[in-house]
């Protein structure tokens, strides 16, 4: 690398960068960093990249069709774009293979130039951290399929050809998931269909499902509302959820949201009476709440088929959550959300 490069290179770097290869290329010199650790760790990463990316209206969602190289050529240009990781790479896929090259001098994160060491293959961050990536941008484009990293023989996730550092992805079915975007899509359809009815029938009117009108429950930590439909939710909606939930032992939650995020009645196993205990309560209670949260609106506003999205929840556990719109004679009312692990 000439001093112009190397220069040049340097002037897009964002101290940011620069902490985080000078951090890995220590902790791999001070022989602490093992890939027990990694994996784990760049999966979470991983989560929180997305999860900002989303946030900034720059994650790439794209229209499902047929898989190729210029698809993957174009969701890791993104990413690049976001996070910069290295000046020269290219993209390839045959079959149900993608590989990513990178020429490993003008990777960001680990050379000499820049973190001060140049990482082993056990401890590369990018295999995991793109794995992850990649699976969520197809999810969301509705392919139901899964990334995963592919183990070399020399016992890591990379391989050197030259100058090249090369990571290879594997494509493949994704039935669980699959069965996932089934039981939203059933659910959603079972909701809405007694939204309909239920106003047909006089169960209640229109009106009140339209209710926008939070009024705060007196003396609730965290904070609860109730609406005109608070209570027809926890009649006829909860059932339906707890079906729901109990037919996927990776569900946490099903729940039925307003295009604000209030959320009149919760599961039961999270509809607990109120106990005055704000740890408690905050777990054993989750209903008449209004869950604005960049994720949880997203979620209720989402009119997109599926949107799924890594969920840090306020009890302090990492998941994915996937939504769908739900509607009322045409008209966008909320979203179903299902989390899961």
């Amino acid at each position: 690398m000439g001093s112009l490069e190397k220069k040049e290179r340097f002037d897009k770097l964002s101290g940011a960068q620069l902490l985080w290869a000078s951090t890995m290329g220590a902790t791999f010199d001070l022989g602490v960093m093992s890939r027990g650790m990694l994996i784990p760790s760049m999966k979470t990463a991983a989560q929180r990249l997305i999860l900002h990316q989303m946030q900034k209206g720059t994650f790439p969602f794209f229209e499902a069709g047929e898989l190729n190289s210029e698809i993957f050529e174009s969701i890791f240009k993104n990413l690049n774009d976001f996070i910069y990781f290295a000046n020269k790479f290219e993209v390839s896929m045959n079959e149900d293979i993608v590989t990513l090259k990178i020429d490993r001098d003008s990777c960001m994160y680990c050379p000499t130039g820049v973190g001060g060491s140049q990482l082993g293959f056990a401890v590369c961050p990018y295999p995991q951290l793109f794995s992850v990536y990649l699976d969520v941008v197809l999810k969301n484009s509705l392919f139901d399929k899964s990334v995963s990293m592919i183990k070399e023989e020399n016992g890591s996730y990379m391989t050197k050809d030259g100058d090249w550092d090369i990571i290879n992805f594997k494509i493949a079915d994704d039935e669980p998931f699959r069965q996932i975007k089934v039981a939203l899509a059933d659910c959603v359809k079972d909701i809405e269909n007694v939204l309909r009815t239920s106003v047909e029938s006089g169960v209640i009117s229109e009106e009140d499902l339209w209710d926008r009108n939070y009024i705060e429950v007196p003396n609730t930590d965290p904070q609860k509302y109730k609406t005109k439909f608070t209570d027809f939710a926890k009649e006829y909606i909860q059932p339906i959820e707890d079906r729901v939930l109990d037919i996927n032992k990776r569900f946490i939650f099903v729940v039925l949201v307003d295009e604000n995020g209030y959320l009149p009645s919760h599961n039961t196993k999270y509809d607990k009476p109120l106990t005055g205990d704000y740890k408690k309560d905050l777990v054993g209670n989750r209903s008449m709440r209004i869950f604005d949260d960049p994720t949880g609106l997203a979620a209720a506003r989402n009119e997109r088929k599926i949107l799924l999205q890594p969920y840090p929840r306020d009890v302090g556990v990492l998941m994915y959550d996937i939504s769908a719109p739900v509607y009322l004679k045409g008209k966008h009312w909320g979203g179903l959300r299902i989390g899961f692990k």
